[in-house]
């Protein structure tokens, strides 16, 4: 919205500035900043009447428990901000915005009926309603970004490669190009195309999947997602900045991606409010996101990636979230398969570090650390081609 005030340039000179976009994207950064952090102190006492859990399935029953739907505050300044900063007629900031909506709407079912209901009785929507829900959402954003000129949603960057994994149609055959060779590695008939297309949007939300309940599990400590969030969403905002200059993306081999500029303003709108967010869920935390963040959350993280066609970069920019997610898994196959056995003692992750005696806070901070050291090295990997 406020992009259009460069139109009075001539009026008043220093208007110029809101056509920049490291000048939006700071202003979105603040924005939602800002929002989260005065937003929250009034809302606190509703939160604090209807938003606490009734039980909660959890060793310790001792501790505190937190008011939920803490998100819901998140997801607003973020909108508010990408409105407010964005340029409104761009396709990929429309679909990124409905995304993050609906999958936040999807939080909030979950977290409504953990409210609502015991735990033991119910635990939130069910797990294939779920997926699902995610799988529809996910696959209509990622086509639709697909259908947008200029993103590369079809090609798969790999670190240290300048090409990508795709299928290249050509005038009677699809070549099957991969990084590693500068020939089609084999063809396939051209009526295959539509295949090729769906293996595409499988593989995207599998990493969609991936990311968006990984930072849901990551939501177990004060300010562990928020933080690993902040960091995550700055790094991807730099990406998308670098790609969306097209002498930038020259000079360090990335794919140019029109546009991509207004989603770097979008990724600094995510990590001001999660920063501000951090404000107040920082150990001890009055306030904890819930399903309604933490799903649209890592479903806008991973739509960046997807649409910049650095899903590879996501499991290294995001390996805590990975890690997490993992770890769960890991748990639920060996518990399944072993007898009852447990690889770790609790999972997700932290917990198991929990378990093991190491203060929260301690716990948390290593994570950021380690959040920060994986957001570098994922960096990196765009210069090293």
């Amino acid at each position: 919205m406020l992009y259009y005030l460069h139109n009075f340039e001539s009026f008043f000179g220093p208007l110029r500035v809101f056509e920049y976009i490291s000048f939006r994207a700071g202003g979105a950064f603040f924005t939602a900043f800002l929002l989260t952090v005065m937003c929250i102190p009034p809302l606190l006492p509703f939160f604090n009447r209807h938003c606490v859990q009734k039980s909660a399935r959890t060793d310790d029953d001792t501790r505190p428990r937190k008011p939920m739907m803490g998100g819901v505050i998140i997801i607003v300044s973020v909108v508010i901000s990408a409105l407010l900063w964005g340029e409104l007629p761009d396709r990929k900031l429309t679909v990124f915005l409905l995304a993050t909506i609906g999958l936040a709407a999807l939080g909030f079912a979950d977290d409504y009926i953990k409210l609502k209901y015991l735990r033991q009785e119910r635990d939130g929507v069910k797990e294939r309603t779920k997926v699902i829900v995610q799988a529809v959402i996910s696959v209509l954003a990622i086509y639709a970004l697909y259908k947008t000129y200029g993103t590369v949603t079809m090609k798969i960057y790999l670190p240290f490669f300048k090409n990508p994994f795709q299928f290249l149609p050509e005038s009677e055959k699809i070549a099957v190009m991969t990084p590693f060779f500068k020939d089609a590695l084999f063809y396939m008939p051209l009526f295959l195309m539509p295949l090729c297309l769906i293996f595409m949007l499988v593989f995207n939300y599998g990493v969609l999947f991936c990311a968006s309940n990984g930072v849901n599990l990551t939501d177990g400590k004060d300010g562990l997602a928020s933080g690993c969030m902040v960091i995550a969403t700055l790094a991807f905002a730099l990406s998308a900045y670098l790609s969306g200059h097209r002498i930038f993306a020259g000079y360090l081999n990335i794919p140019y991606v029109p546009g991509a500029g207004e989603i770097a303003i979008y990724a600094c709108a995510i990590a001001g409010a999660c920063l501000g967010f951090l404000w107040h869920n920082c150990q001890p935390a009055s306030l904890i996101m819930g399903d309604t963040g933490s799903l649209a959350l890592g479903g806008a993280l991973s739509l960046i990636a997807i649409m910049l066609g650095q899903q590879v970069l996501l499991f290294i920019i995001g390996f805590v979230f990975i890690l997490e997610l993992g770890s769960s898994f890991i748990q639920r196959f060996v518990y399944r398969h072993f007898g009852g056995k447990r690889f770790f003692l609790m999972a997700p992750i932290h917990h198991h570090f929990e378990k093991k005696g190491i203060p929260d806070s301690k716990i948390t901070i290593r994570f950021w650390i380690f959040a920060a050291l994986c957001a570098l090295i994922g960096l990196a990997t765009l210069k090293l081609r």
